[in-house]
Parts: structure tokens; sequence; C-alpha cells
């Protein structure tokens, strides 16, 4: 049976979020961060049945690039982040190949979930334009967290302790809580070792 210390003490893949989701019959579609909110939800005691995805899949038929301008609605239009809307700005920007930047794919997700009837293309570009005005999220603290796990196992001390991944875990509680840098390095170790030694094999 799952707990809700289990679950926040350990570290999971998408897919394993999405095992979990199925099992116990939750949205099985999403980020991570949306489906670590649906699990969260069912461990503080709200059924099932009464989770719903947080966005509804897009079933419009996508837009072509010809059918893309400025005006076009983010939002059950039919547009996509897809290889259509990509031509669109490569033609828009003059480039011969455009990539697609992270704020998109979150105004994007933000659009969906808040039923957002207003944002159009035109916000895409203004967002592109500012990159400075996104804002942290959730996803957006999913991916630093990511990104310090995969530090902190670069870094061979790890295999020192007995609980690795409740390790790494208090120690991005310390960096996340901070005005520091959300990224992993060695000094995080000797400089809370008192919330770890616990943990330390030869601990006694």
């Amino acid at each position: 049976m799952l707990t809700f210390e289990y679950f926040k003490n350990h570290y999971f893949y998408k897919k394993d979020l999405q095992n979990i989701c199925r099992k116990y019959g939750l949205p099985t579609n999403g980020t991570k961060a949306e489906l670590n909110n649906y699990i969260l939800k069912m461990l503080h005691g709200v059924l099932p049945k009464d989770i719903k995805p947080l966005r509804k899949n897009n079933k419009k038929e996508s837009l072509k690039c010809t059918e893309i301008n400025l005006d076009t609605k983010l939002l059950n239009s039919g547009f996509k982040l897809n290889n259509e809307a990509r031509a669109y700005f490569a033609n828009y920007f003059n480039v011969d190949d455009f990539h697609f930047k992270k704020p998109m794919a979150i105004k994007m997700r933000e659009v969906q979930t808040n039923h957002d009837n207003r944002a159009t293309v035109r916000d895409l570009i203004s967002i592109l334009n500012k990159p400075s005005k996104l804002v942290s999220n959730s996803e957006e603290d999913t991916y630093q967290w990511n990104h310090f796990l995969q530090d902190f196992y670069k870094d061979p001390s790890y295999q020192k302790f007995n609980n690795p991944i409740k390790v790494a875990a208090i120690l991005w509680k310390v960096v996340r809580d901070s005005t520091c840098p959300k990224k992993y390095h060695h000094e995080l170790m000797t400089d809370h070792y008192l919330l770890i030694k616990q943990y330390q094999k030869d601990a006694k």
C-alpha cells in the first residue's frame, strides 16, 4: 500500500508515476508535476474517482502552418506545439530552424489548466521576447530537483550512505528553502553533515 511517507521520500521517474496513477485509477496524462499532484491528492484522502485531469486533451484536428496567425487561440483551436507551429514560428522569426522553448510549453499547460480562452499565439511570442517574466512553478521545481538529484549521484560520496535518496531529499530541502542556487555541490554534505549523518553506513 502506497503511503505518503514512502512517496515523499523516494524518487520516481515519470513512467513510475504513470504506473502508480494507473494502478489507483488516477489520470495518467500530464507532466511529472501534474502526476505528483494527482497522487498527493489521493494520499491526502481524496477518492481517485473525484480526481480529474488538470488539462483536457486537445482533440481538435491540428492547425496547418498557413492557418496559424497572431490571433489564433491557444485553447480549443487545434493549435499545438508541433511541426506545423514550428514552421509558423520559423517563418515569423525568419529563421531556417525554430526550436520550441520551455517557457512556451509551460505557457501552453497553464492555458489548458486555467481554461484560458483569451490567450493567443501573440502571447507565446511575447513570452519569448520577455523570458524573465516567466515565474517558477511546480513543474520548474520538478526540473530543478531532477538536475539536483543527477548531480548528487555523480558525487561518489553518495555511496557512503545507506539511503542516498533520503540524503539527497534532505539536502535538496535545505537548498530549496534557501536563497542559494538550486544546485548540488559536494560542500552540502559537509556543511549539513549533522542532518544526514544517521544515514551514513558506519553510523552508530
